[in-house]
């Protein structure tokens, strides 16, 4: 059952081809795609051949099938009874024998549940070895055992006591407090507090589940909870003065029950998780361990999920391949789902992807997945990379919004049309095997997509964008006593043409967050519009057509936390800035043509901001008041053509990204040495004016530098220091002349190497462990280091400069 707050459109007939259903009513049809939880945050790769149809309790036909269709699927090469590896019981004294994890697997661990008197199962594996899946294949046969419906609670979602009790209500059939929000009650109910409500009934409903005749009542705890993720309310017992287990917690605090509740021990956990814990010793409990895949398991697996139909003989290759080691079945699911994506959005290059997908799963992904930015599908995975590693699941209908916020979607100037583009690219990625969905509608990682940073550039980005969403994580509610510590963006949904917040028309006061188009805006008083929202923390318009903030009569402008203002091409001031003491986010965007002068204390005001954006703006300068802004993360002022120079930033101990690119008129930065920048991931000056890059040997977290297109530049700094630098872009940089004999000595993680159009002579011998190594155009270029020892070389570009080598390492003839 979901969320009354997570419905979609219906399709539109400007939706792509990609079928956009809703996230519940995926089939097996939409891609036979994995849409179970993950270990650790985002981490659980699944078996594929489990359907996408949980929201709706549809099971596929192979789910019913009997013992003998499923012997008869066997010998006809279905990977349904082999794809999951083996399991094994751990026992630090004795060996266990290994036996194949299949749906007989499943009933062998249901009998210990029903006749062996086990209390608690683990299913214990890697990432990507199938134990949600046979987690799922157990409640199947419990239901065929008439056992009650198991309660199955995914930890791959960051959560509260709130969020618990939500997530337990909705499989009992209980109101929410999503429901309550959306719902208008009566004036004589107002002030009740439903939240207690809520749980005294959840309580109830469990004591009558357990008084019911079934045997036991299963509860599955899906996805490993990290020590850092755990509730606040989970940390400390307040009799016993200990931290308390996951499931006593859920058992006591959510469930209501005690040990002396009566039939308390009808209640049994199934647990999947990536490591063993605390625990997983008691009594009654028993641990099993899943392993990955090999040979024939493996390719017959690949085989039924990659809906290739020219069987070249890469193909061959491929299936070779897959045959010569162990594969995680959820790393066979990405190898399928990406050579699915090429023949069927991508077909010209499919060929290319089956010789890359024979060097093995890194080398398709990367070829896959590591293009320039434009496609939406590969911007919003990469979005939702950054964000879902770092903070779990979140509803579909979050993550598509931040997408739009992010700009990762073509058709942002329309709320409504890049909803369903945003919508179609999701069920691609999940299609494809990229992202999963769990209950409650709550997409997650793949997990094996984990390890994508490694090779992939556009992974690189993933260590220094924290992102708009990911900045408002973890506010410090002592310092806005009055605004609720919450993502502001849960129970976002599509209405009336708009992205908001949901709730009933009597309690419009309560929605937190709003983005919507300039010309719907523009039919609405904006007084009364926004009179109304006395909660409001987020709002984005979207080529506004305002000049200045200050019209939009914003009900309490001191609870707002972002303000985005994008495409403002009218703008003239932002004198609204006065009153949000509370702001973390900024973006005033697009008005080039309008010279915006910002008062000296404006910064000031917004002292707590940590997403700063001003690209494409007419500003000239910015006040020293900035110096000030001691919690920015991001700092954005692409494309500002007039800005030449910033004031001081060496109060700024906690940024992480700086992007000045295209700034053309920018010459100047104040600080010599980013030495107080100790947290700063990205730099990107290209196509700027800037003579000399500040030195940042200091800098341990430094993995991009972008000096793209600097014609003054007239030096390198030293970086042989910076171990963590993994991308340095000096293409165009035309007045590089030379680069040290010992600037890269010790950055053995530098991937990405481009001198392009650049006079350098002579390259140094140490140039780290490259992948891509560009010299195009290098015109006074003599000679190339020793590349030998460069195992990870795949893309060397001598372009035009052939004639000037006077030295050619063997490597390279």
């Amino acid at each position: 059952m979901s969320d009354k707050g997570s419905s979609t459109p219906a399709r539109s007939e400007e939706a792509d081809e990609v079928d956009t259903q809703t996230p519940e009513e995926i089939t097996e049809e939409a891609g036979e795609v994995n849409t179970q939880t993950q270990d650790e945050i985002v981490e659980e790769a699944d078996e594929d051949q489990t359907q996408t149809q949980e929201e709706t309790g549809e099971e596929s036909s192979e789910g019913n099938n009997t013992r003998e269709e499923n012997d008869e699927a066997e010998a006809q090469g279905n990977a349904q009874n082999h794809s999951q590896g083996v399991a094994q019981e751990i026992n630090e004294d004795d060996d266990v024998d290994v036996k194949k994890l299949t749906e007989d697997s499943a009933r062998q661990i249901f009998e210990q549940f029903k006749n062996g008197n086990k209390s608690k199962i683990i299913l214990i594996g890697a990432t990507g070895t199938g134990k949600t899946w046979m987690a799922k294949e157990i409640c199947k046969v419990a239901l065929e055992n008439k056992c009650d419906e198991p309660i199955w609670i995914s930890l791959d979602k960051k959560h509260d006591k709130k969020s618990f009790v939500d997530t337990v209500a909705r499989q009992f059939c209980l109101p929410t407090s999503a429901d309550e929000r959306e719902e208008d009650f009566d004036e004589n109910q107002k002030g009740k507090d439903k939240k207690v409500d809520i749980l005294k009934n959840l309580h109830e409903k469990m004591i009558d589940k357990l008084n019911e005749p079934d045997e036991f009542v299963l509860l599955v705890l899906d996805g490993q909870l990290e020590m850092d993720d755990e509730p606040e309310m989970m940390h400390e017992d307040q009799n016993e003065k200990k931290k308390k287990k996951i499931e006593d917690f859920i058992k006591e605090d959510i469930l209501g029950l005690k040990d002396k509740t009566a039939d308390v021990k009808k209640l049994k956990f199934l647990i999947t998780r990536r490591k063993s814990g605390d625990g997983d010793k008691d009594v009654g409990a028993m641990k099993l361990k899943l392993e990955p895949l090999s040979g024939d398991d493996a390719s017959r697996l690949f085989r039924k999920h990659a809906h290739i139909k020219v069987r070249l003989e890469n193909y061959l290759m491929v299936l070779k391949a897959l045959e010569q080691k162990s594969w995680r079945p959820a790393e066979i699911l990405m190898l399928a789902g990406t050579l699915n994506y090429f023949a069927k959005d991508n077909d010209r290059e499919l060929k290319p992807a089956l010789e890359a997908a024979a060097g093995g799963l890194p080398q398709l992904l990367r070829f896959a997945y590591d293009r320039d930015p434009g496609n939406s599908m590969i911007d919003c995975f990469w979005h939702s990379w950054n964000f879902l590693r770092k903070h779990g699941g979140v509803n579909y209908n979050e993550l598509i919004t931040s997408w739009i916020m992010e700009g990762c979607l073509k058709r942002t100037n329309r709320i409504d049309k890049a909803y369903v583009e945003g919508h179609a690219v999701l069920m691609k990625l999940i299609e494809y095997n990229m992202l999963k969905m769990q209950e409650d509608n709550i997409i997650v990682l793949e997990g094996a997509t984990l390890e994508m940073e490694e090779y992939c550039r556009r992974g690189y980005w993933g260590t220094g964008d924290p992102g708009l969403a990911s900045v408002l994580k973890g506010i410090d509610p002592t310092c806005h006593e009055d605004i609720p510590r919450a993502n502001v963006l849960d129970g976002i949904t599509p209405a009336d043409g708009m992205m908001r917040t949901l709730c009933g028309h009597k309690k419009e006061n309560m929605m937190s967050s709003l983005l919507m188009d300039g010309s719907r805006l523009c039919r609405e008083v904006h007084e009364a519009f926004f009179g109304i929202k006395e909660s409001l923390n987020l709002l984005a318009i979207f080529s506004p057509r305002l000049k200045s903030p200050d019209e939009l009569s914003i009900s309490n402008p001191e609870k707002l936390l972002v303000l985005m203002l994008r495409g403002s091409y009218l703008l003239e001031d932002v004198n609204i800035v006065e009153k949000l003491t509370a702001l973390t986010v900024l973006e005033i965007s697009g008005s080039r043509d309008c010279k915006v002068l910002l008062p000296k204390d404006f910064f000031l005001v917004v002292s707590q901001l940590r997403s700063l954006d001003f690209s494409g703006t007419g500003i000239e300068s910015l006040p020293d008041s900035f110096s000030e802004l001691t919690e920015l993360r991001r700092l954005i002022l692409r494309d500002c053509s007039n800005l030449e120079e910033l004031p001081k930033l060496g109060n700024f101990k906690k940024l992480e990204i700086i992007d000045l690119s295209g700034c053309k008129k920018f010459k100047k930065i104040q600080e010599k040495s980013f030495r107080s920048l100790e947290k700063l991931k990205v730099i990107n000056f290209s196509h700027t004016q800037i003579e000399k890059l500040p030195i940042v040997k200091t800098l341990t977290n430094l993995s991009i530098i972008l000096l793209k297109g600097c014609s003054a530049l007239s030096g390198m700094r030293l970086l042989k220091e910076v171990k963590s630098i993994k991308v340095l872009d000096l293409s165009g940089a035309t007045n590089i002349k030379e680069v040290m004999y010992d600037c890269f000595e010790g950055a053995t993680n530098l991937r990405e190497l481009d001198l392009s159009e650049t006079r350098i002579q002579y390259l140094p011998p140490a140039i780290g462990d490259l992948q891509k190594l560009r010299l195009k155009k290098c015109d006074l270029l003599r000679n190339l280091p020793a590349l030998s020892g460069h195992s990870r070389l795949e893309e060397l570009d001598l372009s035009v400069i052939s004639k000037t080598l006077k030295y050619y390492p063997k490597a390279v003839a």
